[in-house]
């Protein structure tokens, strides 16, 4: 090769990569805007008692919350067995090119769990081993009819269950 030719695929793949870090970028601010508007969309269908049960099941001090305003026993989940459900709802999440997320994954550990108590304690396993709140990442991982799906689910649960 050539001076030249060196010179001309150097820059080219200067360029492909500025143009991918660019397209990265985008995607990952177009996904937040997504996300953001659909959240904003669905605080406005759903009433405000929905919403917050929506959001207090993801609250990492919900438990402590219960345990505060009630005197009975609690039913909760071993630590260990919490981390187990962060970690298979973490597993659910794929990239694009690896045929993306798996819902149904997701909507199995919801499913499973007895109630908001338990929710609260996998989303608080799921931000102490990564970092990140779990609601969050729904909201940036879900379609709009895939939150659905799950607040649906969440509305079934009770608030707590007693031993």
């Amino acid at each position: 090769m050539t001076k030249p030719h060196i010179k001309t695929i150097a820059i080219s793949s200067g360029i492909m990569v500025i143009a991918g870090l660019g397209f990265l970028q985008w995607r990952k601010q177009h996904r937040a805007n997504k996300a953001s508007l659909i959240y904003n969309e669905l605080q406005q269908i759903l009433d405000g008692t929905y919403a917050l049960q929506w959001e207090e099941a993801f609250d990492v001090e919900f438990i402590n919350k219960i345990k505060r305003e009630s005197n009975k026993t609690i039913q909760v989940l071993k630590p260990e067995v919490a981390l187990q459900y962060a970690v298979k709802i973490k597993s659910a999440w794929g990239a694009w090119y690896q045929g993306g997320d798996d819902e149904a994954k997701v909507y199995s550990v919801f499913r499973a769990l007895s109630d908001k108590v338990q929710i609260s304690q996998v989303a608080k396993a799921y931000q102490d081993e990564y970092g990140k709140h779990l609601i969050e990442v729904i909201k940036n991982r879900f379609s709009e009819r895939e939150i659905k799906v799950l607040l649906t689910i969440i509305k079934q649960k009770p608030t707590s269950s007693y031993a």
